[in-house]
């Protein structure tokens, strides 16, 4: 049974407890509004009262119910309040049926959860016993919440997201950012730090992308002590269900992994064939007035929340980006004793960007494999990619995803390497695009938390540049050796305009390799036949203007890699000369 207390029923209780026996008009209207979720300051705009005045009455009506119940009152316990007192008087009306016995049963049986927290399953937050004998609890369902004894920085954003729950009372709140980043970790921290605000918590990961039918009933069922309810059959209505728990009860729902209902490719923020109802219930949530907040964590920002998330609703979203060197520090710390000076250390953390993952990933490495020593490991790193698998798959889930226009560009902000401008970036691109398609592709992007905006232009993290290059590299070495030209026809593997020293050490190995690899190509055959058999793979009906830029690609401005290795060393040598056709 769902025990849902109206407001009438709560105005009654509230009057039954008061000394005089009734609420002045000013309490009414405060008491009303703030019930219904609204704010001090909204309260006061909608009243024409000062706000000063509304938040004065409220605090001496909680005063006055503090007295009067024998419970301290406060506007961020008030529902849980109410809420006590009306199931006691539920029950003693029930006394002698089955329905108070076991409702007796059910609370008394509930056990004390211990000083140290609940860590898992439902369990009670708090416990009381009403005048009437019934116990009355708070509960909590962490489900397979991650364990976060051991938490790395986040102090600013930990106090930013308690602002906007405890005192700006959000309803909606999504973590944002890019995988590895520490989403689901900070989820968990803050709501162990805001859990005593709640009378239920309720932790579920979306991973699985399970049915939001199935969720709702999972959802209702714990809100309303898993007493045997009759729930509606269709969607709306067990999302009208949920909302009437949410306004009777402070509840904190966590969602984590919400990318997971998402779809790929051309459309960021969509729903998944099936899952459009996941967006009807962040749209219920963000604009139904009520005193409990859904948290969410995701790699993109769904649409509906996008669309919700501005100043007259309460509904924010925090993009993580990295950690900062000191809590970087301590990831290694935590994994054993490691030797690196001050500037090592930032060179380190900032190649991988402060990611906890992907530090985590590094630290165990240079522990195993460099007895600790960070310089050893950066002088590798120095010499050409390093791209552990562990985040090659991280990174390579969320690449998977992106649109083909998405791809393109994250291929020439790769090989460019520096912050490149929109004008460039629409130079780049072969066949050229419409500047809107850029910008919309940009900005998706930049939800995806894969791209960063520059006061230079747009750019990549080095890892996922490591990450990105080595697509093109490959299938342009796989199309060259077969012959059958592809990406090599829309791509270069370099940029023209830079410099020799400016090349990863992977377009260099690039470089060598296509003088070194089988290309069909005579061994006494100088620099430039290679580069006009190469080109003369590429489809017949470019342009001329193209064949002569692709020519140039090869030349990178005047600057060639000689592909002979008659007389020469290993590697491939650099000599300057005019670029000509």
């Amino acid at each position: 049974m769902v025990l849902v207390m109206t407001i009438e029923e709560a105005i009654e209780i509230v009057e039954n407890l008061l000394d005089r026996g009734y609420l002045n008009k000013v309490q009414e209207i405060v008491f009303r509004q703030f019930w219904e979720g609204k704010s001090y300051a909204e309260i006061a705009s909608s009243s024409d009262y000062e706000v000063g005045y509304v938040r004065d009455t409220g605090s001496k009506l909680w005063q006055a119910l503090s007295r009067t119940s024998g419970k301290k009152v406060t506007k961020n316990n008030l529902h849980a309040v109410l809420k006590q007192q009306y199931i006691a008087t539920h029950a003693a009306m029930q006394t002698g049926s089955i329905l108070a016995k076991e409702w007796r049963q059910e609370y008394q049986s509930v056990p004390q959860r211990s000083a140290g927290g609940s860590s898992g399953g439902a369990l009670p937050q708090a416990q009381e016993l009403t005048a009437e004998g019934v116990t009355a609890t708070q509960r909590q369902d962490w489900a397979d919440a991650v364990d976060v004894s051991i938490f790395h920085g986040r102090v600013e954003e930990l106090a930013t997201l308690k602002q906007w729950i405890v005192q700006d009372r959000c309803r909606l709140v999504a973590l944002l950012g890019m995988g590895g980043i520490g989403k689901t970790a900070l989820a968990v921290k803050l709501a162990q730090q805001v859990q005593g605000e709640f009378d239920y918590l309720i932790w579920r990961s979306l991973r699985n992308a399970p049915p939001l039918k199935e969720l709702l009933r999972e959802f209702i069922q714990f809100l309303s002590f898993d007493q045997p309810t009759a729930l509606p059959e269709t969607l709306d209505g067990r999302i009208l269900r949920l909302m009437e728990c949410l306004r009777s009860s402070r509840c904190l729902l966590v969602l984590d992994n919400a990318e997971s209902i998402l779809r790929a490719g051309d459309h960021i923020g969509c729903y998944r064939q099936g899952y459009e109802g996941y967006g009807q219930l962040l749209r219920c949530v963000a604009e139904t007035s009520h005193h409990s907040c859904l948290v969410l964590t995701s790699r993109e920002k769904p649409i509906a929340l996008a669309a919700k998330e501005v100043e007259t609703l309460p509904v924010r979203s925090l993009q993580l980006t990295g950690l900062q060197i000191a809590a970087g520090r301590e990831i290694f710390k935590a994994r054993g004793d490691f030797w690196a000076s001050e500037s090592e250390w930032r060179m380190l953390i900032e190649h991988y960007a402060g990611n906890p993952l992907a530090l985590k990933i590094v630290a165990v490495a240079i522990r195993d494999f460099f007895d600790g020593n960070v310089c050893k490991f950066l002088e590798l790193l120095k010499q050409g990619t390093l791209v552990f698998d562990d985040i090659r798959n991280l990174l390579q889930g969320q690449f998977n995803r992106l649109s083909a226009l998405e791809k393109e560009v994250m291929y020439w902000l790769a090989i460019n390497r520096e912050p490149v401008s929109l004008i460039e970036l629409l130079a780049d691109l072969v066949p050229k695009v419409r500047k809107s398609e850029i910008l919309a592709a940009l900005a998706s992007l930049q939800r995806r938390s894969l791209i960063e905006k520059t006061v230079d232009g747009f750019a990549q993290q080095p890892v996922v540049i490591e990450y990105v290059v080595e697509h093109p590299i490959k299938r342009v070495g796989a199309e060259i050796a077969t012959q059958k030209i592809a990406l090599f026809n829309s791509h270069t593997l370099w940029d023209a305009e830079t410099s020799v020293t400016g090349l990863s050490e992977t377009q260099k190995a690039t470089l060598k390799a296509l003088g070194a690899v089988e290309l069909a190509v005579p061994q006494d055959s100088g620099t430039r036949d290679t580069e006009k058999q190469i080109l003369n793979l590429c489809e017949p009906q470019l342009s001329v203007d193209w064949r002569r830029s692709r020519r140039r690609n090869f030349q990178i401005r005047g600057v060639r890699y000689r592909l002979s290795r008659q007389g020469r060393t290993e590697g491939a040598e650099v000599e300057n000369m005019t670029a000509s056709d």
